[in-house]
């Protein structure tokens, strides 16, 4: 953690939201040495005083799903994330990212991620999770940041980016690799079911992963096979594989796609309240909108996707090939098929180009514009800008979000992409969870909001002195009115900043002041330690759903 020194400063008559979940309860809150150092119903002699005057006072907010691993090295003020109450990121999402990678395959990682998590200037100049860490440190980001191993990545080291099931002394090799990763301090492992390489893995291999999570008392984070026809099915095999391993399984942006599908969030909190029962950990992230976002290629069927970009440019250059493609598109079939599920090819809006180009448009509008199919058109649009396309993808339904947005299994989420015209959700969610899903919809409490923004998270992740309002803790700390909060981003408009949020702190230091970040750079990265048992956790208090 940068040292910042700030002196003390006391938060007066806050309303406070300790995280636990519990009553909303009125304090005073002294923050001295970047932590905080009393709770109690009366003033005391800081250096400083805040009045509150009645407004909330939480933990800093923990953004669980992020793709800021180069974000947050080419600019580290982390406004955006800062501005909706955001004080810790959560990178190497997906089973894919900048870390490790080996070094004969860091140019190929460099294009297969750059749609995903941008780009920095030069060449990467690390290889293990240590080294990216370390480079992130050296940035002085404005957050705090924790990095998960990716699968894909690890994978990589031995199988590059063939599709091919894995020996036994391979799949050794790799627990190997998950264990030097955790070793350099990731916290635990990610798999992206969509995403080559990761998508290559068989069931036995992610199976002995999460056997070696288990030893680590760590957990799998997994984006499923499938959010859509098979959303139930997927996340059932994924927890049964977690429950063989014996690890804690954690499902990435939890929704469920395609009107088709809708109201099938039951029975996949059945499949939750089923695994608890029998004695397994289950938690998920989520973000508040109905459309997704990722890269464009996750519209192609699997076997378009496979090798490195220059196959993948290749192939989407062939007639046939984009014959086969439609064919496949618009046919039920075993693969994750978004473009079926998004029903129109107006659900899928272009966010992000490496030309700039069509930003802000649908593929139909582009398809419309010059006179073709619409998958000829994305095709073209795809080997047009090297694969460096990502998009926003309308199918999810109001109901079943709020239906996993009311579970206090769940935590919250940006799956922030940046660059072009992003989807808003990486500037507005935590904004938008606040003023349209408690203020204007009554669908959270706000003591579950802290407790699934900011407790649940530390919970999960094992950080002993973070998340929650509570004396001797690192003071992260957020205060808002919520009759201000406003989510002013837009799809048509996505770098609007957040308003309501009027001091946010981050290692006890002032990163925004009256609703305006100051520049101040005091996040820590934060790395893995199975030394912490959980003992000394508050416990998670559902007495009350008071606002």
């Amino acid at each position: 953690m940068s040292s910042v020194s700030t002196g003390s400063v006391e938060f007066r008559n806050a309303r406070v939201l300790d995280g636990t979940g519990g009553p909303v309860f009125s304090a005073h809150v002294l923050v001295d040495d970047g932590r905080i150092k009393r709770i109690s119903d009366e003033p005391s002699g800081a250096d400083r005083h805040v009045d509150l005057d009645g407004s909330y006072l939480a933990p800093g907010f923990v953004d669980m799903h992020a793709h800021s691993e180069l974000r947050l090295i080419s600019k580290p003020t982390a406004e955006e994330k800062l501005t909706q109450g955001i004080t810790t990121e959560v990178l190497g999402q997906d089973g894919v990212s900048v870390a490790p990678v080996p070094e004969a395959l860091k140019t190929e990682w460099e294009k297969r991620i750059q749609s995903l998590d941008g780009t920095i200037d030069g060449r990467w100049p690390w290889n293990s999770v240590a080294e990216y860490l370390a480079e992130l440190d050296e940035a002085a980001p404005a957050v705090n940041a924790a990095h998960y191993a990716p699968h894909g990545n690890l994978r990589s080291h031995i199988a590059s980016f063939e599709d091919r099931e894995l020996a036994a002394g391979e799949v050794a090799d790799l627990q190997d690799g998950l264990e030097q990763a955790i070793d350099g301090g990731a916290f635990g492992l990610s798999t992206g079911m969509i995403y080559p390489p990761s998508s290559y893995g068989r069931d036995p291999e992610l199976e002995a992963l999460a056997e070696t999570l288990a030893t680590r008392d760590s957990f799998m984070i997994s984006h499923v096979w499938n959010e859509t026809d098979r959303v139930v099915e997927s996340i059932d095999r994924y927890l049964e594989l977690c429950r063989r391993g014996g690890c804690h399984a954690h499902v990435s942006h939890l929704k469920v796609g395609g009107q088709q599908n809708w109201g099938n969030s039951m029975d996949v909190l059945e499949l939750f309240d089923d695994a608890i029962d029998a004695g397994q950990r289950v938690s998920f992230d989520q973000y508040p909108y109905t459309a997704g976002s990722t890269m464009l290629t996750a519209l192609l069927p699997p076997w378009a996707r496979q090798g490195e970009t220059a196959d993948i440019l290749e192939r989407l250059r062939r007639a046939d090939v984009r014959e086969r493609i439609a064919e496949d598109i618009s046919a039920p079939g075993e693969w994750e098929n978004l473009a079926r599920a998004a029903g129109s090819w107006d659900n899928i809006l272009i966010t992000r180009t490496a030309s700039g180009d069509y930003q802000g448009d649908t593929i139909e509008e582009i398809a419309t514009e010059r006179n073709l199919d619409p998958v000829d058109a994305m095709c073209e649009l795809l080997v047009e800008e090297h694969l460096d396309v990502t998009m926003a993808d309308f199918v999810m339904s109001e109901e079943d979000i709020e239906r996993f947005l009311a579970d206090d299994r769940g935590t919250f989420c940006t799956d922030g992409i940046f660059g072009g015209k992003p989807h808003p959700r990486a500037i507005g969610t935590f904004g938008r969870i606040l003023e349209r899903y408690v203020r204007e919809r009554d669908v959270l409490s706000l003591p579950l909001v802290a407790r699934k923004a900011a407790g649940h998270p530390a919970d999960i992740l094992g950080l002993d002195d973070r998340g929650y309002v509570k004396e001797g803790y690192v003071a992260d700390l957020v205060a808002f009115d919520l009759d201000a909060v406003s989510e002013n981003a837009t799809y048509e408009d996505p770098f609007q900043l957040t308003d309501g949020f009027e001091y946010i702190l981050v290692g006890g230091a002032m990163a925004v002041e009256d609703g305006t970040t100051t520049g101040v750079r005091n996040g820590e990265i934060l790395r893995s330690t199975d030394e912490w048992d959980g003992s000394d956790r508050p416990a998670l208090d559902r007495s009350s759903n008071e606002s």
